[in-house]
C-alpha cells in the first residue's frame, strides 16, 4: 500500500501540466491604444469597470484589456497557489517518499491548504465579459476537481483504501482534461481579441520524482 500511495501522488503532479502563461499584444492597428490603456492608473480601471458593466458598451480595446487582466493577473494568482500545492506534494512523493504518515502530514498541513487558496482565488475572479465568465467557470470546475482528488487522497491514506485511490486518480485525469480544454479554448478567445496566448510549459522537475 505504501508504494502504491507514493506512485499515485507522483502521477497527480506529472499530470498537472502547470505552466506560466505569457501574453503579448499583436503589433497591428489598435495595439498602441491598448498599450496606453495598460499604463492607466489602477483606479481608472476600476472606474471603467463600474461605469460599463454591460459588455455591449465596452470597446474592443476594453475587452482586450479585460482578457489581458484575466490571464496575466487573475489566473496568475490561482496558478501561484497551485504551484505551491504541487511542489509540496512533490516533496513527499516519488524518490522523496518515505512513509504514509509523512505524506499525510504534508498533504493536510501544506498541500491541501495551499490548494484551497487556489480554489478560493478562482471562485473570487470577477469578469467583465460573458466569454471570460465561461472561462472562469471552467477554472473553478478544474480546481474543484483537483481539490476533490486531494481530499480523496487524504482519506485513502488515512483509511488505507485502494478504492479511494482509484477514485482520486479518476479525478486527477478529469482535471487534466479540463485544463487542456481550457487552454485550447482560451487561446481561441485570446485570438478573437488579437492577443497572443503563449503557454510556457515549465513542469516540475520530474527527474527528481
Amino acid at each position: 500500500m505504501k508504494k502504491l500511495f507514493g506512485l499515485v501522488v507522483v502521477t497527480a503532479v506529472l499530470l498537472s501540466g502547470c505552466g506560466e502563461v505569457q501574453i503579448s499584444i499583436n503589433k497591428d492597428e489598435g495595439s498602441e491604444k491598448v498599450e496606453n490603456t495598460n499604463k492607466k492608473n489602477e483606479s481608472e480601471k476600476v472606474d471603467l469597470v463600474n461605469d460599463e458593466m454591460d459588455s455591449e458598451k465596452m470597446t474592443d480595446a476594453d475587452k482586450q484589456e479585460a482578457v489581458l487582466q484575466f490571464i496575466n493577473e487573475d489566473i496568475k494568482k490561482v496558478a501561484e497557489y497551485e504551484v505551491a500545492a504541487f511542489q509540496s506534494l512533490a516533496s513527499v512523493s516519488g524518490v522523496h517518499y518515505t512513509d504514509d504518515p509523512t505524506l499525510y502530514r504534508e498533504l493536510t498541513t501544506i498541500t491541501i491548504p495551499a490548494y484551497e487558496k487556489a480554489l478560493e482565488e478562482a471562485k473570487g475572479i470577477e469578469t467583465e465579459i460573458p466569454e471570460l465568465e465561461e472561462m472562469k467557470n471552467r477554472i473553478v470546475t478544474a480546481t474543484q476537481t483537483f481539490y476533490d482528488a486531494l481530499i480523496l487522497e487524504k482519506k485513502a491514506i488515512k483509511d488505507q483504501d485502494e478504492g479511494l485511490i482509484e477514485e482520486s486518480n479518476a479525478k486527477v485525469d478529469e482535471y487534466y482534461m479540463l485544463v487542456e480544454t481550457y487552454h485550447s479554448d482560451m487561446k481561441l478567445l485570446a485570438e478573437k481579441y488579437e492577443v497572443t496566448y503563449e503557454l510556457d510549459e515549465q513542469n516540475l522537475d520530474t527527474d527528481s520524482l
